[in-house]
């Protein structure tokens, strides 16, 4: 893309009057290059075209380094986008500017200077942001202060404020430069100051910040208080995890806190935490039985499986049984089976599909891969919301019971159904009708599941259909895997 760079300055102006009509449709590059446009007009817009197919972060990287085509692109992004830009290529404004938008600035002036602000790491900035965060109040817009914190959080660790909910694999990194700053925020009248202070502490995991942890798991606001119990539980240390345990019986604890508390020891394999967490599994909050439902699975406690079908089975809570489900699919445990079917059993008995827990007790019952749920997953093929999935799971559990199922379903109605029967008949390498389902299920865009079954079925039935893979499937890949067929005239797919 040599040729995008330099000078041009007709070249850019002329790009820059065609990329709003490219953008929207009206014409593109072959019909500009017909008309006998400019190579070095055609270049910028074909590079600015790139955008649309390339990670946005990377594009506008490269986007930078081109004054010209930045000049044409930038007038159509929103202001994260043109802040990214301008930070790349050198352009931003400096941080005394930046931070000088945001009291009373357009929201768009607010969006460009904080995004500038993160990308910039800025971390003059933090103390600033951090008072502005202190003193804003009920008049400003509802997104301000959420941006505001994260904001902070990129420019101190590099990253969104991380969630209890969802553990990243990796721990952020907290300058040490930033402590002293953290710790005087950690003490601010502001409740979202003191929060978000906490919040990027507890990313250090540093023992020596036990005690400010364990004030502020008492701090008058609920969230705050919350929070402290957040760092405790990434805190290595015997008298952390005691602190949160001691959470789970003191009376004046909101059940938030609790769930947090009982969460952080399951993760850290502590068992005073089962009851509660078991507790949790059953709730009507579907974040709440996410995470104690994976806490679960990493505290490894030999009741678990046993309290999971108690409440997988329970009639009077299935609303809010999928977690139990989805447990005991995971934990393939002996209790697993019975209980998954026992409860998808009942609720086709009652007609109750409609809750989420029949589909997954379907797609968990296929994941267990063990024939004895095959009769009650053959009565789900037959309702229509549970169809797809269910005869996914018997394609996964397979055998001749099975065949005939998946052979029915290959003529069905509904594009899931036929992609789930293509799915099951792939694995009967060996079977005739399975190859001729196959090999009418095999259209455009040419799955290369089913491209893969048949050619290595040999079966002589296939070679239309594969022929026609080679010559038009999308995928490069696909075409090549369609030519390796090789007709084996021993075979002969059912009529």
């Amino acid at each position: 893309m040599g040729r995008v760079h330099g000078g041009g300055g007709h070249a850019a102006r002329r790009a820059a009057e065609l990329y709003g009509a490219v953008r929207a449709g009206e014409t593109d590059v072959a019909r500009l290059r017909e008309r006998g446009e400019p190579r070095r007009v055609l270049g910028l817009l074909e590079f600015a075209g790139q955008g649309r197919c390339e990670e946005r972060d990377a594009y506008l990287r490269r986007l930078a380094a081109s004054p010209d085509a930045a000049a044409m692109v930038r007038p159509w992004l929103g202001p994260a986008e043109r802040a990214r830009l301008d930070v790349a290529g050198g352009r931003a404004p400096a941080v005394p500017p930046l931070l000088a938008m945001l009291p009373h600035g357009t929201e768009e002036e607010r969006r460009y200077a904080l995004e500038a602000l993160a990308v910039k790491r800025a971390m003059e900035a933090a103390g600033p942001l951090f008072g502005l965060l202190g003193v804003l109040g009920p008049d400003d817009p509802s997104w301000y202060p959420g941006l505001v914190e994260d904001t902070v959080s990129r420019i101190v660790i590099g990253r969104p404020p991380p969630s209890w909910h969802r553990p990243s694999g990796t721990d952020p990194v907290l300058p040490a430069a930033c402590v002293p700053l953290l710790m005087r925020q950690a003490r601010q009248a502001a409740p979202r100051v003191r929060r978000l202070a906490l919040t990027l502490i507890g990313c250090d995991r540093d023992p020596a910040h036990l005690d400010l942890f364990v004030a502020a798991a008492g701090d008058p606001d609920q969230e705050v208080a919350s929070t402290a119990l957040v760092a405790l539980g990434r805190l290595d240390v015997p008298a952390a995890r005691d602190r949160l345990a001691a959470v789970l019986t003191e009376p004046s604890r909101s059940a938030q806190q609790r769930l947090v508390a009982s969460v952080l020891l399951g993760r850290a394999g502590d068992r005073r935490a089962f009851e509660t967490l078991v507790l949790f599994l059953n709730h009507r909050d579907a974040w709440n039985t996410l995470a104690a439902a994976e806490a679960l699975t990493r505290l490894g406690d030999p009741r678990t499986a046993r309290a999971a079908a108690a409440l997988a089975t329970n009639r009077l809570r299935i609303a809010y049984a999928l977690a139990a489900v989805r447990l005991l699919g995971r934990l393939r445990a002996p209790e697993s089976l019975p209980a998954l079917t026992s409860t998808l059993t009942w609720l086709l008995d009652e007609g109750r599909t409609v809750h989420q827990a029949a589909a997954g007790c379907v797609e968990e019952l296929g994941r267990l891969g063990d024939a004895r749920a095959v009769p009650v997953l053959t009565r789900a093929v037959a309702d229509p919301r549970l169809r797809a999935a269910a005869v996914d799971s018997l394609g996964r559990i397979g055998g001749p019971e099975v065949l005939g199922t998946l052979l029915a379903a290959a003529s069905d109605e509904g594009d899931e159904v036929r992609a789930a029967a293509a799915r099951g008949l792939a694995r009967y390498g060996d079977e005739p009708r399975a190859t001729a389902a196959l090999a009418g299920l095999c259209a455009p865009p040419y799955p290369r599941r089913i491209v893969r079954a048949l050619v290595r079925s040999g079966d002589p039935v296939a070679a239309p259909v594969l022929a026609a893979a080679r010559g038009a499937a999308p995928s490069a890949a696909t075409r090549r895997l369609a030519g390796r067929f090789r007709p084996d005239p021993s075979r002969t797919a059912a009529p």
